[in-house]
C-alpha cells in the first residue's frame, strides 16, 4: 500500500504550503505542460492536486481553478476547492484542460482509476488531460521511496505509473493517449540553495553532505557556469476526452475494486484493450 495522501499531506500541511511558496527550481515541469496549454488555446484549466506557485508563474490569460484533497486554512487566499478522488464539487463538462503534476502516486490503483475517470467528467468533449507523474522503477521513484522515505516522519511509499497506465486512461473515456519520459531539470543557484529548498519541499531533516551525495548518486547533479541542475525524470501523459460512455469499466477484476465505485460509474461492461507498451 502506498503512503496515503492524507498521511503524507494531511498530517503535515507544511508540505502543502511548499506548493504555494517558491517552486522556481521546478519551472521546467510547468513550462513543458504550459506550452501545450498555449497551443491548445485552453482557457478554463483545472489544476488538481494544487500546484499554485508553479501554475501562477506562467498562467496569465487562463482561468485556473485550484483543487486538492487536503486544504489547510492558511492557504485560504488561494481559493482552493476541497474535493475527493471523484472530484466532488468540481464542475462537469466545463474545463478545456486538467493539469495534474505528480499528484496520484499516493493513491491506490482503484483511487487512481476513480480520479482519472473524474477528470474525464470535468472536461468538455475534446478537452485534454495533461499530467506528469513518477514511474515505477525510475531514479525518481528510488529517490522518493528510498531516500525521502527514510528521512521524513510520514515515510514515503508511492504507487507509481505502471506500463499499462494508458489502458486505465482509455477505459476512463479518453483517446489519443500518448506517454513519454521527460527528464526535467531542476535548477538551483548552488548546493546551499538545493539543500535549503529540498528540506522544505520534501519535509525531511538530513545533513547537507548526505543529501547532496544521495541526490547526485540517484538523480544526478550537473554543475554549470551560473547554476547547477538536478535530473528529475517524469512520464508525461496526454489524452483527449471523448464522449463519456454510459459505462466506464474498471481495469481491475471485480474482486479487487470497490463495487460501489463500479455501480456509480457503470451500467454495462465492455471489453478491455491490450496493455499499453
Amino acid at each position: 500500500m502506498p503512503t496515503t495522501y492524507q498521511e503524507r499531506f494531511g498530517n503535515n500541511d507544511d508540505l502543502i504550503h511548499a506548493y504555494a511558496n517558491d517552486n522556481s527550481p521546478r519551472a521546467s515541469e510547468i513550462q513543458y505542460l504550459y506550452g501545450l496549454i498555449k497551443r491548445l488555446k485552453a482557457r478554463r484549466v483545472l489544476n488538481v492536486p494544487f500546484e499554485g506557485s508553479l501554475i501562477k508563474s506562467v498562467a496569465t490569460n487562463e482561468q485556473v481553478t485550484f483543487a486538492d484533497f487536503v486544504v489547510p486554512a492558511a492557504l485560504r487566499r488561494w481559493n482552493i476547492l476541497k474535493t475527493d478522488f471523484s472530484l466532488t464539487g468540481i464542475r462537469r463538462n466545463y474545463f478545456d484542460a486538467v493539469i495534474s503534476i505528480a499528484g496520484i502516486h499516493h493513491l491506490t490503483d482503484q483511487e487512481q482509476f476513480e480520479f482519472i475517470a473524474a477528470t474525464r467528467k470535468a472536461l468538455r468533449v475534446g478537452g485534454r488531460l495533461l499530467m506528469v507523474e513518477v514511474t515505477t522503477d525510475s531514479p525518481t521513484s528510488r529517490f522518493l521511496d528510498g531516500f525521502v522515505g527514510r528521512h521524513t516522519a510520514t515515510g514515503h511509499v508511492g504507487n507509481y505509473l505502471k506500463t499499462d497506465f494508458a489502458q486505465m486512461v482509455k477505459l476512463a473515456g479518453y483517446r489519443k493517449i500518448s506517454r513519454q519520459t521527460v527528464i526535467h531539470k531542476w535548477v538551483f543557484r548552488d548546493k546551499e540553495h538545493l539543500y535549503t529548498w529540498m528540506l522544505k519541499f520534501f519535509g525531511f531533516s538530513v545533513p547537507k553532505k548526505n543529501l547532496i551525495t544521495q541526490v547526485d548518486g540517484i538523480l544526478g547533479i550537473t554543475q554549470r557556469k551560473t547554476c547547477l541542475t538536478v535530473n528529475w525524470p517524469l512520464d508525461f501523459v496526454s489524452a483527449q476526452a471523448e464522449k463519456i460512455p454510459r459505462k466506464i469499466s474498471s481495469p481491475h477484476p471485480l474482486d479487487k475494486i470497490d463495487r460501489s465505485l463500479l455501480r456509480a460509474n457503470s451500467s454495462a461492461r465492455r471489453k478491455a484493450p491490450a496493455s499499453y507498451r
